[in-house]
């Protein structure tokens, strides 16, 4: 019932994709992805 109301579908994929987009968010940090030396510091 919940699925075929429109409204209550966007809410939970909205919820869904900020969860997912939150996940990678914190993957990207957790793993060091965005530690690494900038390549132009030295010039």
């Amino acid at each position: 019932m919940l699925k075929d109301h429109p409204v209550s579908s966007f809410i939970l994929k909205t919820i869904f994709y900020f969860v997912v987009l939150v996940a990678l968010i914190y993957l990207y940090g957790y793993f060091g992805a965005g530690q690494a030396p900038f390549i132009y510091n030295e010039f």
